[in-house]
Order: structure tokens, then C-alpha cells, then sequence
């Protein structure tokens, strides 16, 4: 376990019980700040003060509430991240509607759907989704749009500037008509739906502000923050945006994965949120560059000799771990990772290097933070310290929450809330355990659970997390299959994406060959019934979720 000195003073935030009284919050603290950053095409930064991102917000919350938005209405927001995107959404919680935060990775006929499921009337549309969302206009499923960004030709749509200019000339509207209640619905998110159809999570104002001052209790971001997460997911907006501003950060946002790499370049920042697929990758770019140069046992030279020092004590000072540091990710410190295992290896690297590597846990239905590693006390491995208003208990293995944090309900879907919601615990679905330390372990997906005739049971994930490690493979899913009708037992399939940079000019049969050895290596440290049995190569990269997850019933 890795241990800092802890100033409680840098942990300190302020308690909102409500959006409004976080907007207020904010304005006042931080006003002339930058709060929010982002680059154009051509590189060009563009920025917002809190005070001018507020300013918005309420001029918007203001034409909103004057075209008859009225509380607990739902409002879908269908769009790539963006300034717009925050502040619509800020605008909408903190004058007491619903947010409804669309994925948009889905098809179309999904997100039409998302949209259709969740009774929104008004809909928020970049104009990417204007196209796909106009049918819903033209068949009476919602009412109204604003379109941020670009320019409206129908008389059913908005411009959002024309509403930043309505709600600026306002402002004589009563305060008392943004009066909101903790216990109003703030948002509708929506599950990853790995395994099964996304439902639709309710979450209220306190659920969010609670979890939203919890986690920031517990980690303190650098000034500069960082975040190419969607937006439409809890992690990205919750943990990532509304953290940032809790602590008056400089936010610089990307929503585009093709210039992630290009803005986090340029922005430098010192912070950054993100998920196992992107420290994956940069970790990939690491070795993938140190063995082309051929500079790779110099490498692990370099990370042996700072382990050491570490070990001991003192001080890392090495001028050449520096320098590999500021090509690959500049002056990033801190790095928090979610919405999936990484491994102890690859963050123990990182920190090696110099960035500090935090793991959490969390799902939609807590919005989303249960648990995470500190700033002051980190073990590798772990998914960190349950938050202190989560009461976290496993029963028969799962991991169970309990707290102020936990959402109200499913939307429309009084049978599976009653299935996860139980005498007022949400049954999360993962499996785990609490150490001596209170620190939660992670050990796989109570769904994913591979079950042999034997009675004998395994999480595909441990498997998967050491084929992971493989040079040669980029993505990997362990599944069980049985062998024809007789299904005299399960044979576990590794079927793998092999890395296209690693493989190039090799053959096939030569691929399969190097992955079959090293399978072979892994399957030698394994009790018989969890070696892998058959090896598939893939010759596309697996489906995913907003947060990078494999979908494993879509593949």
C-alpha cells in the first residue's frame, strides 16, 4: 500500500444539497477562474470562466422556464460532449427538470428509442443528431428541439444562442420559480447494458450531491483535469465534470476520439479521468515504442532501478524515466481510473513514472461512486475505500451498497428495481471482497460467472486480465462453451483481437502460433478445469460501452 502525507484541508469541500445551490456555490467561489477549456479543429483553445458558465446556464434556465419547461419534465440531451452539453444539462436540473442523458454510441433505432423509453418531449440535438432525432418530431414522440450548434431550419426546432440571448433578456423572472428539492429526480442515465437491455437509472439531487462531495472527500484533483469520457454516462459527468468544478479546476474537455491524443497534448493537464482501455493503450504506446527503438530491456532497467528506490524510500530522480514520461502523456500526475479492472502491473508502471494511478468502483445506480483509492492511501489491486456515506457489504460474494448516494429506482420498471433495490440494498451484480483494511476487491461479474458440470465456477475476468498481459493481444473475452448436444462439461474459449501493430506482416497460422505458446505458458500455472482449451482470433475489435467495456452479448 502506498501512502502521502494527508492535509486534511485539500479534501475539504463545500455540502450542496442541490443544483442551484451548487451553481450559486461555484459562481461565488471561483468566479473569474477558467472553468472550462476546449480546442477547435484547427487547435484553437476556446474558454469560459465560472462566472461566464454560469452566466449561461441561468440565462438558459431562465428561456427554458419562460417557453414553459415546466419541474420534473424530461429532457433528452443527444449530443457529443460539449460546453453546450454542460451547460444545457445545468440548466435543466437546476430549474427542477430531468435530464435525460442519451448514450450516444448506440445505433439510431437505440437511441431513438432511449429517447422514446424515457417520455423526454423536448429533446437537446447537436447537429450529428438532428437527422437521426427528427423522426421523432414527425411522429409525435416529442414535441420540441434546441439545436446547439450550427443552424435550425425548422420552425419545431431552436437554436440554443437564440436562447442564450432570450434568457439574457430575463432577468426579472422570479427566483422562486427555480425552487428545487432534494429529493426531485436530477437525472436519467442509463446501464451499460453489457449483458441485457440498458435500463433507465432515476437519480435524485441529494443522490447526486452526496456522492458528488463523498468521492471529492476522499480524492483532490490537480488544477488541470482532463476528461474524454462521455458525458452521457455518470462517470464522465458526474465524477469528471461536476467534481472538477466542485474544486474550482480548469476542465478541458474532448469530444472527439480522434483528437484525444492532440488535446491531451495540448492541454497538459495534471489530472486526468479515464478508463482501462486508455491507460491500456498508452501503456501499449510505451513498450510498442521502446521495443521498436530497441531500448526496451533499457526500459525495464530503468523501472527495476526506481522499484528500488521506491522500496527503500527515496527519492526517483532518473532524467531518462522523465523524459519517457513527458513524450507519453506530458505533465499529467494523476491518473483515475473506472468503469473497469486494470491491472496491478500497468498501474504499478505508471506510478513508477510518475503518475499516481487511482482505481475506483462504480455504477450507474450509485451515482456513480462506491469506492476508490486516495490520494493518501492507495493499494494497487484494490477498488479502494468504500465512500463514507456507502455502507458496502458482500453477501454470498456479491457486493452489496446501502447510503443517501443509491439510486431512487429503473424508470418505468417497478420489477427490476424491487429485483436490486432490498430492504434498502442495491445488489450490484459484482463480485468481491473487503480486506482486513476495509480496501474492496474486485474478482468478476456475477452474471459472467462460467459454471462446470463439476459444480466448479470461475470469472471469465481473472483469465482475461493475464491474457491481457500478452504482447500480441490488444482485446480479449474468455467465454465457456459446451461441446455439441451432450454438453458433457464447458471448454473455455479464449477468443482474442490480436494488436495490428504488433502483428503486422505476420501470417495468421504465425499469430495463433505466438498466442497458443503463451497460452499454453499461462495454462501451466492453472488448476486443469481453468485453462483456456480453445484459442479464437478475431479479426475485429469487440463491441463496446460508453466507458470501453466489452459487450458481451453483443459479440
Amino acid at each position: 500500500m502506498n501512502t502521502k502525507p494527508y492535509n486534511k484541508e485539500d479534501y475539504t469541500v463545500p455540502f450542496y444539497d442541490t443544483f442551484p445551490q451548487f451553481l450559486d456555490g461555484i459562481d461565488q467561489t471561483y468566479g473569474s477562474r477558467p472553468a472550462l477549456s476546449w480546442f477547435s479543429r484547427p487547435k484553437e483553445e476556446s474558454t469560459l470562466t465560472y462566472r461566464q458558465m454560469v452566466q449561461l446556464v441561468r440565462d438558459l434556465r431562465r428561456a427554458l422556464v419562460s417557453k414553459g419547461l415546466a419541474p420534473g419534465e424530461h429532457v433528452a440531451i443527444v449530443s457529443e460532449n460539449s460546453a453546450d452539453w454542460i451547460i444545457s444539462f445545468l440548466a435543466i436540473v437546476s430549474c427542477g427538470a430531468v435530464a435525460v442523458c442519451v448514450d450516444t454510441e448506440q445505433s439510431d433505432e437505440n437511441i431513438r428509442d432511449m429517447v422514446v423509453r424515457s417520455q423526454a418531449r423536448l429533446l437537446f440535438l447537436s447537429p450529428t443528431f438532428l437527422p437521426i432525432c427528427i423522426p421523432l418530431l414527425n411522429d409525435g414522440h416529442a414535441d420540441r428541439a434546441v439545436l446547439m450548434g450550427g443552424l435550425a431550419s425548422d420552425e419545431r426546432v431552436v437554436g440554443i444562442q437564440e436562447l442564450y440571448e432570450l434568457g439574457a433578456s430575463l432577468q426579472d423572472l422570479p427566483q422562486a420559480q427555480f425552487s428545487v428539492s432534494q429529493e426531485q429526480t436530477a437525472e436519467i442515465v442509463f446501464t451499460s447494458g453489457t449483458t441485457s437491455q440498458s435500463k433507465m437509472v432515476m437519480l435524485s439531487q441529494k443522490a447526486v450531491m452526496q456522492n458528488l462531495c463523498d468521492s471529492s472527500q476522499y480524492v483532490c484533483f490537480y488544477d488541470r483535469v482532463f476528461c474524454s469520457l462521455p458525458f452521457y454516462h455518470a462517470y464522465g459527468l458526474n465524477c469528471a465534470v461536476l467534481n472538477s468544478f466542485l474544486r474550482g479546476c480548469h476542465l478541458y474537455i474532448n469530444g472527439d476520439l480522434k483528437t484525444t491524443m492532440r488535446d491531451l497534448h495540448l492541454s497538459r493537464p495534471d489530472t486526468m479521468l479515464t478508463v482501462p482501455l486508455m491507460v491500456e493503450a498508452l501503456h501499449n504506446q510505451l513498450w510498442l515504442k521502446a521495443e521498436r527503438e530497441g531500448r526496451a530491456d533499457g526500459l525495464r532497467s530503468l523501472l527495476a532501478i526506481a522499484a528500488f528506490c521506491r522500496r527503500l524510500h527515496l527519492p526517483i530522480r532518473l532524467k531518462k524515466l522523465e523524459e519517457i514520461k513527458e513524450t507519453l502523456v506530458g505533465s499529467l500526475r494523476l491518473m483515475i481510473c473506472g468503469g473497469a479492472h486494470l491491472s496491478k502491473e500497468i498501474s504499478r508502471e505508471f506510478d513508477l513514472l510518475g503518475v499516481q494511478m487511482l482505481q475506483g468502483y462504480g455504477i450507474p445506480e450509485c451515482p456513480p461512486v462506491i469506492s476508490v483509492n486516495c490520494n493518501y492511501a492507495n493499494k494497487m489491486g484494490s477498488v479502494g475505500l468504500p465512500l463514507p456515506s456507502c455502507q458496502v457489504k458482500v453477501e454470498d460474494g456479491e457486493v452489496c451498497v446501502k447510503g443517501p448516494s443509491v439510486m431512487t429506482g429503473y424508470f418505468n420498471d417497478p420489477e427490476q428495481t424491487a429485483k436490486a433495490l432490498q430492504n434498502g440494498w442495491f445488489h450490484t451484480g459484482d463480485l468481491g471482497y473487503l480486506d482486513k483494511d476495509g480496501f474492496l476487491f474486485l474478482t468478476g461479474r456475477k452474471k459472467n460467472l462460467i459454471v462446470f458440470k463439476n459444480g466448479k465456477k470461475i470469472s471469465p475476468e481473472r483469465l482475461e486480465e493475464q491474457l491481457s498481459a500478452i504482447p500480441l493481444v490488444k482485446e480479449v473475452m474468455v467465454l465457456g462453451t459446451t461441446n455439441g448436444g451432450y454438453a458433457d462439461d464447458v471448454k473455455l474459449t479464449a477468443s482474442i483481437y490480436p494488436d495490428p501493430e504488433r502483428t503486422e506482416g505476420m501470417s495468421a497460422y504465425e499469430i495463433l502460433e505466438r498466442l497458443q505458446s503463451e497460452v499454453d505458458r499461462i495454462n501451466r500455472t492453472l488448476p486443469t478445469y481453468q485453462q483456456i482449451q480453445l484459442v479464437n482470433i478475431r479479426e475485429k475489435e469487440f463491441q463496446k460501452t460508453g466507458t470501453k467495456k466489452i459487450k458481451r452479448h453483443d459479440n
